[in-house]
């Protein structure tokens, strides 16, 4: 997925007036997914959701056409893969003991 992002660089240079709508457009869908994230149960959808705003930020860095956009975006795709896979591998070893993915029974561990 991101480095196919970084692929797809080539032709965001040449349609820069578009950029601004669509990086207003990844962040607003990221903010709203955020939102939704607030009023999960389910601890594997909140992650995966979570994934999906993490994504809607990277495509806002990309969108930028800055050295620093695009320096951050590399480094939260690094970071965003190091972490979502650490945190569906904690919800799963939660799951294989509380039998539960729901956030009201595995509250407070």
């Amino acid at each position: 997925g991101g480095y196919g992002l970084l692929r797809f660089f080539m032709f965001l240079i040449k349609f820069k007036n578009l950029n601004l709508f669509f990086m207003l457009l990844s962040i607003f869908g990221g903010v709203l997914i955020s939102l939704n994230c607030l009023r999960q149960l389910d601890l594997k959808m909140l992650i995966a959701y979570s994934s999906v705003a993490h994504m809607g930020l990277v495509l806002g860095g990309l969108f930028s056409l800055t050295y620093w956009g695009i320096s951050g975006t590399f480094l939260m795709m690094i970071a965003h893969g190091l972490c979502s896979s650490g945190l569906f591998c904690l919800a799963n070893i939660s799951y294989e003991r509380l039998m539960s993915r729901s956030l009201l029974i595995n509250k407070g561990m």
